[in-house]
């Protein structure tokens, strides 16, 4: 049997106590990242198709290759677990849509109203799990609504709402109820991926395809921007 050390492991032995216990706990740290990462995402996915009530840590834990106990180590119990998932799901949204840009122009065009749409349109068909969480969570009142609602979707939903108005108001989008329009764009761009494999069977097309996506994206400007 060969004795020779690693490349690896010769730096470890070469190398200072406390520089090893530095590199070893910098590990440590990026492993533990890793675990909560790999929890997290298994989380958001698991969520969205049982729902809080029917939704269990030890499934969750088998998904993501952990045990139990290194989910209770990570986060308490299954509501923290919840709590957490919805922060990265919200977190994800926010870099993913980045409406800054659109949010802060001076003058609207029906070009950026465009462009905003295709931008939702396409997160919308990355993360169907995101509307099937929240389809989960309207079902009924509760306590983790009023919080996702107060802590993610009216920081959302406001200045959204303020950028809408102003297009009402240049009359480049449709002139109906601010309710009204904000739904019909959420649930529009949402639910043909949220309800993708009904399209599947009802139509035999991909709806997270490219051209699919791009084309659903057209069909909603379509309806809601005027000519």
């Amino acid at each position: 049997m060969s004795h020779a050390l690693t490349k690896e492991a010769q730096s470890i032995v070469a190398t200072p106590e406390p520089r090893r216990r530095q590199y070893r706990s910098a590990g440590r740290d990026e492993q533990k990242r890793e675990t909560r990462a790999r929890i997290l995402d298994c989380a958001i996915v698991h969520f969205s198709e049982r729902g809080f009530e029917a939704g269990s840590l030890r499934d969750i834990a088998a998904e993501a290759g952990v045990t139990h106990a290194v989910i209770r180590l990570h986060f308490g119990g299954k509501e923290e677990l919840w709590r957490a998932a919805i922060d990265l799901m919200f977190e994800r949204q926010n870099v993913e849509l980045d409406y800054a840009e659109v949010l802060s122009l001076e003058k609207l065009t029906e070009q950026s109203l465009r462009d905003l749409i295709h931008r939702y349109v396409r997160y919308c068909a990355r993360h169907p799990e995101h509307v099937r969480i929240m389809i989960h969570e309207s079902m009924r009142d509760s306590d983790r609504l009023e919080w996702v609602v107060g802590a993610h979707i009216k920081r959302t939903v406001h200045p959204l709402t303020r950028l809408l108005a102003r297009a009402i108001e240049e009359k480049i989008v449709i002139d109906v109820p601010m309710h009204s329009l904000m739904y019909i764009l959420t649930s529009a761009s949402q639910m043909i991926f949220a309800l993708g494999a009904e399209g599947k069977h009802l139509y035999d097309l991909d709806m997270g395809a490219p051209d699919i996506v791009e084309g659903h994206a057209e069909a909603l400007c379509a309806m809601l921007i005027r000519a």
